[in-house]
């Protein structure tokens, strides 16, 4: 029973996450969201996947548990990779997708974070995944909290051949 709560729970919050409506960055081009401007859902959608693993992997008796256990480290992990980001260091990385995509090759930056700690950004050729779409990946590393892959992004020009997130 109790496992059973936990999915009609995590199942509700996954589809209450496809309604956030805070505002994305979008690189100045299109207005879109790519996946990194959207922390809440993402965390949403960790905690629905850690909840699945842990009831699955855990023991029998301990499924609720072992699910909720799940939903916590998943959530919390997906949610600090992009919240240790400030607003402005996400328009950063998110203009460097751009700018990959439209030169069609990696893209690598450095700058002081906002704690003060130098922090290096590579994004890789973009790859394509249809005739006008494309997908791009970024890593960024930081003394503090070493290296991070960042959420991969697919792209595809709209009418007016602009890179909008896909």
């Amino acid at each position: 029973m109790k496992a059973k709560l936990l999915c009609v729970v995590f199942a509700g919050a996954l589809a209450l996450s496809a309604c956030e409506t805070t505002g994305g960055y979008g690189g100045g081009y299109s207005g879109g969201r790519t996946q990194l401007s959207q922390c809440t859902r993402n965390a949403l959608i960790g905690a629905g996947i850690g909840a699945v693993a842990g009831a699955v992997v855990g023991d029998e008796d301990n499924r609720g548990e072992n699910a909720a256990i799940g939903a916590v480290v998943g959530g919390a992990a997906t949610y600090g990779v992009c919240r240790w980001l400030s607003a402005r260091e996400q328009q950063r990385v998110e203009n460097a997708y751009y700018q990959s995509l439209n030169s069609g090759g990696p893209v690598r930056d450095t700058w002081q974070s906002d704690s003060g700690s130098t922090r290096s950004l590579s994004v890789g050729s973009p790859v394509e995944t249809s005739p006008t779409c494309r997908r791009v990946s970024a890593t960024i590393d930081d003394p503090q909290y070493g290296r991070q892959q960042l959420p991969p992004e697919t792209f595809c020009r709209n009418s007016s051949g602009q890179w909008v997130p896909a």
